[in-house]
């Protein structure tokens, strides 16, 4: 089993793995669809699916996982006033033009300040195809996927409907989410993870997104997303293709890359790598690794709200 963004073409798929995430009880499935469909182009939207090599029970989809960056008052408002149907309060503000969802400033803003709430929207598998071992590997997958997705952001609350029984079971088993409410009605709760309850479990996976720290490097989205893609190991030639970029974009968009680093973080680079004869791939190399190890780069940021 593997994990990997999702694709439009999976959208249907992963919705119909636990309707009763959809979220249309106010404006019905068809704008409830609709709504999601606008979400998969958005920046506070991420999303990863969970699948098999090998169809189990007919499905090579498993599980999926989807959530958004939201407003502190919406957070706010529904720890306050805890009731079902998280994810159809979200789905009716978008569809009405009212939108909780974070747009990318307001997200390098937080990143910048006192952190980000977010709606863990969909986190959920496929019941009854699989044995426990491979239920066990698919929850594993779901939560690692998770912090590797989202590491280098700056959390402050983590919110989610936990919808069926086994699911408020997983929630409370992780050890950082604490259950706010429990709505009988429809065998759902609402669970938070806070920077407190994850400091009581500093061994559980969601602890890693809670060990944050500010970038250095001030890049522009232009090069984060460069670096986003040099990071699986492609070559300018595939960036290029990727990026819809020619060869000569992409060599300027890695000098000014090296610039900065030269000037924030020189460090990262070692004393030869100042010869012109080694600025490619020595350097590239270098600046690679670094990123790979602090995502924190590759998220918004801004350095405005930083100086206040």
């Amino acid at each position: 089993m593997y994990w990997r963004p999702i694709s439009e073409s999976d959208l249907s798929e992963c919705l119909n793995i636990q309707p009763a995430c959809l979220g249309d009880q106010i404006v019905g499935r068809g704008r409830a669809i609709a709504v999601w469909k606008s979400l998969l182009d958005h920046p506070s939207f991420h999303a990863n699916v969970i699948e098999s090599d090998r169809p189990i029970g007919g499905h090579k989809i498993l599980a999926c996982g989807m959530g958004v960056f939201v407003t502190k008052g919406f957070a706010d408002r529904e720890i306050e006033n805890p009731r079902p149907g998280l994810n159809s309060r979200i789905i009716a503000g978008i569809a009405s033009g009212e939108s909780v969802v974070l747009n990318r400033n307001q997200i390098g803003a937080g990143n910048a300040g006192e952190g980000l709430d977010f709606v863990n929207m969909y986190g959920t598998w496929r019941d009854g195809i699989m044995n426990a071992g491979q239920l066990a590997e698919v929850q594993a997958l779901l939560g690692s996927s998770f912090v590797e997705h989202f590491a280098g952001y700056r959390f402050n609350r983590v919110l989610k409907e936990a919808i069926g029984h086994s699911r408020i079971a997983l929630a409370r088993a992780t050890g950082t989410y604490r259950v706010v409410a429990k709505f009988p009605e429809s065998e759902s709760a609402l669970a938070v993870a806070t920077p407190e309850s994850v400091s009581a479990a500093p061994y559980s996976v969601a602890a890693a997104l809670y060990r944050y720290q500010p970038p250095v490097l001030r890049l522009r989205p232009a090069e984060q997303t460069l670096l986003a893609a040099a990071l699986v190991g492609k070559t300018d030639a595939e960036l290029s293709a990727d990026l819809g970029l020619s060869i000569e974009a992409i060599k300027k968009r890695w000098m000014c890359i090296f610039d900065r680093v030269d000037e924030f973080k020189p460090e990262i680079l070692s004393p030869s790598d100042a010869d012109s004869n080694v600025r490619g791939p020595q350097k590239r190399h270098r600046v690679v690794a670094y990123i790979r190890t602090h995502p924190e780069e590759l998220r918004p940021f801004s350095w405005d709200t930083k100086k206040r």
